[in-house]
This record gives C-alpha cells, structure tokens and sequence, in this order.
C-alpha cells in the first residue's frame, strides 16, 4: 500500500519509520485537524497523518487532508501552495542544524550516530549549510514533565472509555497502560498544569532559539530496530511491574529515583520524538541509513511551526540524492 495511518503523540508516526526505511511526517500542532471525533488528544500533543513510501505521496496525502476546521482549538498557517508542489521544488540553500546529545543521558548506540553522520553528509552534498546545536534545556525534567502529562491524559482516557462502554476496562488493557493510568490518577490536577506551564515555556524558548534554522537534524530511535518482544519487560523489570499493578503500589512513582528508572525503561529506544510533540513543531522522519546488518535506521528533521512546505521540498531533495526510492529490503532475515 502506498500510505499507512498513524498518529504522533511521542513519536508514532516517525519511530516506524525509522525502523522500517519509510518517510513519517509528524505534523504541526492544528495541520489535520482531529475533529470531529476528539478536539485535542493528550494536551496537544497528538496529530495525525500516515506513513508512506515516498515524499510526493507524504505530501499529496496531506493536500487531501489538511485545513482549518471550526470545530478545532488549533490551526495551522496556511501553505503557500499545495505540499505536493513543495515537494517537488528545489530547496536552495537551507541553513540547517544537528543535535546529537540525548535528552535522557542515556547510551546511544554508534549506528544511530553514523546514521545522523549519513544525514549531514547527504545535506552537505544537497549544498547545505550544517552546524552543530546543543539543546541544555531539554533534559531529563523535560521528558519527565511530558511522561507525567501522557500518564494523567492516559487516566483520562481510560475515565472516558469506561463511561463509554458502560463497565471497567482495566482487564482489557495492557499491564504498562493500566499502571500508567492509575499514575496519572494520583497527579493532581496542579501538579499537571504547573508541569505543561515548564513544557510550553521551554518549548517557547526552543522554538525562539532555532528559529534562524531552516530544520534541526537529530535521531528519533537510539539503537538499530529490535525484534518483536525486545521491549517487553522482563526479569527484575517484569516483576516490579507486576508488583505495581497487582498491589496497586502506582503511588510509588511519586518518588524520584522510581519514576526515572521507569521512565528510562520506558524511552532507552526513543530518547527525542516526544520534544516535537510538545512544542508543536512540524518533524519528518529520513530513511537516510541501513546498518551492517541490513537493517533500516532513519533519523528526522524538525522544522519551524507550520512550515512543512520546507521540510518537504528538503526530504525531496534528500530522497533524490540518496537513492532510497529504490531501496529494497532482501527477503532473508537479517543475521
């Protein structure tokens, strides 16, 4: 098929991508508006678009989609043209910046560094002007913040589902979803609006900060794509786990030291989508690299809000020079 739907909360358009050597575009906040069904989803953060093959097909796509709706808080700035016009014009020449630190201060492996390295040779070779960033304010109170945000709109979520159905539905979700939502119910509601009150001014600040670039290259996986189950919990993890759902010990997360543990348990594979996600900003995942082993490893670029006209007609660019167009999985299984 040539798109797929997916939705973006924490990097749920482009963390498939960058696993399985396809383009995701993460939208800006109010692009395809979720309405009617929902006016917003986890505070914002949540858009919707699909996961696609090719650049041009991203971009039409989104010509189909995208508009202002009465119904929605939120609407992006209107295009100068279609998207699919955008895709298939020059870029010039972009002034664009890397980042390469993780938010989280965890390991990253060197096939995502190498395929952040491929990405920054492809823009210098589109003639580009490439600069390395650092981003001291996004840290690891900042996921924190946003993890607290996902857990109380998650409880909310299972609040609506209930009511909707008319009887409990913690014994139809996943252990990891029903520990998060009983979280998100021992949050108060001050504690919610002073975290997202530290998101939107950091995200204000990043926003200001990278304004004078074109986009910001950097990873959206931390290591190369894993097998199916890899993430489960397992061992030591797996009974912590347990013990948090079956005694109802969720509380225990109010403490510091717990919460981080859970948290990099969490994100050790996805240390940066979730930074768009709260400031709204428009990122696309670049199937740019495929390890030694032959597997897929994209990284993305986030633009400025409301310009994915930019970031489009770039990854055009990007996909032209590169040759992934014609890339083609081999059948076997990767060793």
């Amino acid at each position: 098929m040539p798109v797929a739907h997916a939705s973006d909360g924490g990097g749920s358009i482009r963390v498939p991508a960058a696993c399985t050597g396809l383009i995701g575009l993460k939208t800006s906040r109010g692009r395809v508006p979720l309405t009617p069904l929902v006016t917003e989803s986890w505070y914002g953060f949540v858009v919707d678009h699909a996961l696609a093959r090719s650049v041009r097909d991203t971009a039409l796509l989104l010509d189909l989609t995208h508009g202002p709706d009465p119904l929605s808080p939120y609407a992006a700035p209107s295009p100068n043209g279609s998207f699919t016009a955008a895709a298939g014009r020059d870029p010039g020449k972009l002034k664009l910046a890397f980042y390469r630190k993780s938010p989280l201060g965890l390991p990253i492996s060197e096939e995502t560094l190498k395929a952040l390295d491929a990405a920054i040779g492809l823009a210098r070779e589109g003639g580009h002007s490439v600069e390395e960033i650092d981003l001291p304010y996004i840290d690891r109170d900042f996921i924190a913040d946003f993890a607290r945000t996902v857990a109380a709109a998650v409880a909310g979520t299972m609040r609506g589902e209930a009511l909707r159905v008319g009887r409990s539905i913690s014994g139809d979700i996943e252990r990891a979803t029903r520990v998060m939502s009983r979280f998100g119910e021992i949050l108060s509601a001050g504690e919610i609006y002073a975290g997202l009150q530290r998101l939107h001014a950091t995200s204000r600040r990043l926003i200001a900060e990278t304004a004078h670039y074109d986009a910001v290259l950097m990873p959206v996986i931390a290591h190369p794509p894993v097998a199916c189950g890899t993430m489960d919990p397992k061992g030591a993890d797996e009974f912590i786990e347990n013990v948090l759902d079956r005694l109802r010990l969720a509380g225990l997360l109010k403490f510091k030291p717990l919460f981080g543990q859970l948290m990099d348990k969490s994100l050790w594979f996805t240390h940066w989508p979730a930074i768009q996600n709260v400031s709204g900003q428009p990122s696309i995942t670049l199937p740019v690299y495929v390890t030694d082993a032959g597997l897929p490893l994209g990284v993305q670029a986030a633009g400025r809000p409301g310009d994915e006209e930019t970031l489009l007609s770039f990854a055009a660019q990007m996909e032209r020079i590169s040759g992934w167009l014609g890339r083609r999985a081999p059948l076997q299984r990767p060793a």
